[in-house]
């Protein structure tokens, strides 16, 4: 554990906004360099042994990555104590080994939400890329939609019949195929976020249970007892500041036009008359929404988060009694039943 380090300022608001963001930006590159590795997968032929180079992207995601997150967490609420946002912190390798098992925990908590996105995405694979003929994905796609269509209207009709009304013979096909599909990984994904919501503010009761001495688990146990709805109200906020980022690339991009262009190529793709063609995207543009609408509001983000995350165990170290000088003593009660000195006959 670490000894608790008092300081006599705070640190400007915008310095500390402006060291945050630096944080913000070199992690990003630090993400990019942790991911290279995979790019052994595309560069070399298949079964070079090049291409376990690949495997270099996990260890230093476990070893490198997800204990530095740890850091800037305990860069990031250094606030709380009065002390400046230093990068030295952030990028800080001290408690090695309890950042490294903490960041392994974390990682598997969120493999542990992301198990129905995995599962949806073979059989996906296994539906889309059948070892028949290409037209083979097309009819179980077709099946899979008269499947759930004939499910669907045979719900409805049941209630319908209750009350009179005709029933529902329309059968489904590929489209109504396609939209289960997709509205099956929509479910997965949002199963996926509310295991990150529900693990983002650890790495900060972490951070702040360590410097004062005190178990993280048991006191994120306490700390988020009772106000996981107001931790949902702090994912919508972080959320919201993510619009920009969607409404930009939403204008830029025009994603209705690439996703029917990129359907029209899958379905050409597995029916077999065409291949799928790779299109160039627009490094500029990615750059812009980059720099200019996620990187700005990252580190409001996390502060918010933060200051959600240790409000309880900042109560419990802050003072009684605020005040530069000792403790103030307890003042005179304004009336005492008491005798008076001397009775009655005192005069």
């Amino acid at each position: 554990m670490q000894s608790i380090k008092r300081s006599s300022g705070a640190q400007n608001p915008i310095l500390y906004y402006l060291s945050a963001l630096a944080y913000v930006f070199l992690a990003a590159l630090m993400y990019a360099v942790a991911f290279l590795p995979l790019g052994a997968l595309f560069l070399f032929e298949e079964g070079s042994a090049l291409e376990f180079l690949a495997l270099l992207c996990p260890l230093l995601l476990i070893l490198v990555v997800l204990p530095l997150r740890f850091s800037f967490a305990q860069a990031l609420t250094d606030r709380f104590r009065m002390r400046p946002f230093s990068l030295k912190t952030a990028f800080s390798f001290s408690l090695y080994g309890e950042k490294v098992a903490e960041g392994f925990l974390y990682l598997l908590h969120l493999l542990k939400w992301a198990i129905p996105l995995i599962v949806f995405c073979g059989v996906t694979y296994m539906l889309l890329f059948d070892a028949l003929a290409f037209t083979q994905p097309v009819m179980d796609i077709t099946d899979l939609g008269g499947t759930v269509t004939n499910v669907w209207h045979g719900i409805g009709n049941f209630f319908t019949g209750i009350f009179g009304g005709e029933p529902n013979t329309l059968s489904g096909g590929f489209g109504e195929g396609i939209v289960f599909l997709l509205i099956v990984a929509g479910v997965c994904l949002i199963i996926l976020f509310f295991g990150i919501m529900r693990n983002s503010a650890y790495r900060y009761i972490w951070a702040e249970a360590t410097e004062l001495d005190k178990n993280p688990r048991l006191e994120a146990r306490r700390s988020l007892r009772g106000r996981r709805f107001q931790q949902l109200g702090v994912a919508l906020i972080n959320l919201l500041l993510l619009s920009p980022v969607v409404i930009v690339i939403y204008n830029t991009f025009a994603p209705r036009d690439a996703l029917t262009d990129l359907t029209l190529s899958a379905m050409d793709l597995l029916t077999g008359e065409a291949s799928l063609t790779v299109s160039a995207l627009p490094y500029g543009k990615l750059a812009i929404v980059f720099f200019l609408c996620w990187l700005p509001l990252v580190p409001v983000r996390r502060i918010i988060t933060a200051v959600f995350a240790t409000a309880r165990l900042r109560h419990l170290a802050s003072p009684p009694h605020k005040g530069t000088g000792a403790a103030q003593e307890p003042m005179p009660p304004l009336y005492q039943d008491m005798p008076v000195q001397g009775g009655r006959n005192s005069r």
